[in-house]
């Protein structure tokens, strides 16, 4: 029987090219720094260190993937997203997985709701002092993220960091088993996969838009067809990974493989196949569109593509026996490898 690790990826469609913001080097510096600064790499969230050492956390190269997705942000911009996304990868990495090694929800829930008491709508500072990396993230961003933005902007941007900490929530009590089917499994992604944030954190960079466009159907059938497409690429290439922690349940392949009961290569064909009409949803989705929202979709289609590109390039997913010594490192050399010829199978 083939082991998990000896199993290939699919071929992947890929339609959209990714650029790299220029000020990449600058965010990977300063990121690092406050992340310390922060506490993310002190006790006693070492219980993994391999996930949060120094070393690891360069080499999953954070900074990276926000340029890769917000490639027009200004440094400053680009330094805010990229701490706030660090600040929820910390959450999903080692600040909530410690209950989940216990099973234990209900302390997590009373972590997760004093969270949330440092976002305030009205994006002031409040007399609370954080206890722990998460929450001085928290205080330490969000009166910068806000101040720019409108209400109903802060409302989305407030909803989506609920329904990521809701979605890993939800996965502490899966975490034995996966769940139903793909359909059922799909939708619980949206939430526990975080990329409803990245998308709405996009606003603060590309500019906010506006509320008509949000309700428009076919603008959040683009929405979801984003936030699949990259959940589904990133089950696929981290499988094996997941294989090896015994974090898999709660991976679409995974999904596919118990409940379709097929070998491993087929499940994993039948999500890529999933994704690529996920991808082409996104594809056509400029054309359907409200005029105002067409830059912001076609923005998305960006980012995915990005994402794509920062899955190859780090090996926070695949997790690699041994170090790419054929990338260049250091300032100035981000553009020397984010934009190197792609494989065929990406062409």
């Amino acid at each position: 029987m083939e082991s998990p690790a000896q199993q290939q990826h699919p071929t992947f469609h890929m339609p959209f090219q990714p650029r790299l913001d220029p000020h990449v080097d600058r965010a990977r510096a300063r990121t690092e720094a406050w992340a310390r600064r922060m506490g993310m790499f002190d006790e006693p969230y070492l219980e993994w260190p391999e996930r949060w050492s120094g070393e690891t956390f360069n080499q999953a190269d954070f900074p990276l993937f926000i340029a890769l997705t917000h490639p027009d942000a200004d440094a400053d911009e680009l330094e805010l997203v990229t701490a706030r996304h660090v600040a929820l990868w910390f959450v999903d990495d080692l600040f909530l997985p410690v209950f989940r090694r216990d099973h234990d929800r209900a302390p997590a829930e009373t972590r997760v709701e004093r969270l949330m008491q440092f976002l305030p709508l009205d994006g002031l500072p409040r007399p609370l002092v954080p206890d722990n990396p998460v929450e001085r993230a928290f205080a330490d961003l969000w009166t910068g993220t806000a101040a720019t933005m409108g209400l109903a902007w802060r409302k989305r941007f407030i909803s989506s960091v609920r329904r990521f900490l809701d979605g890993v929530l939800w996965e502490l009590e899966h975490v034995d088993h996966a769940v139903a089917d793909l359909i059922e499994y799909l939708g619980a992604r949206r939430d526990f996969g975080g990329l409803q944030f990245t998308a709405v954190l996009m606003e603060h960079t590309t500019g906010e838009l506006p509320h008509h466009a949000h309700g428009h159907r076919e603008f959040r059938t683009a929405l979801d067809a984003f936030v699949d497409a990259v959940s589904l690429h990133n089950d696929i290439v981290s499988y094996d990974r997941e294989t090896d922690e015994g974090t898999v349940a709660n991976n679409g392949v995974e999904v596919a493989h118990k409940t379709l009961a097929t070998d491993r290569p087929s499940a994993s064909e039948t999500v890529n196949a999933l994704l690529t009409a996920r991808v082409n949803t996104l594809a056509q989705a400029p054309a359907a569109v409200p005029p105002a929202a067409a830059p912001f979709v076609e923005a998305l289609q960006e980012a995915l593509a990005g994402s794509y590109r920062w899955h190859e390039l780090t090996g926070r997913s695949t997790r690699p026996t041994r170090p790419d010594v054929t990338k260049p490192h250091g300032p100035g050399t981000s553009a020397a490898y984010a934009f190197r010829t792609p494989t065929a199978e990406h062409r």
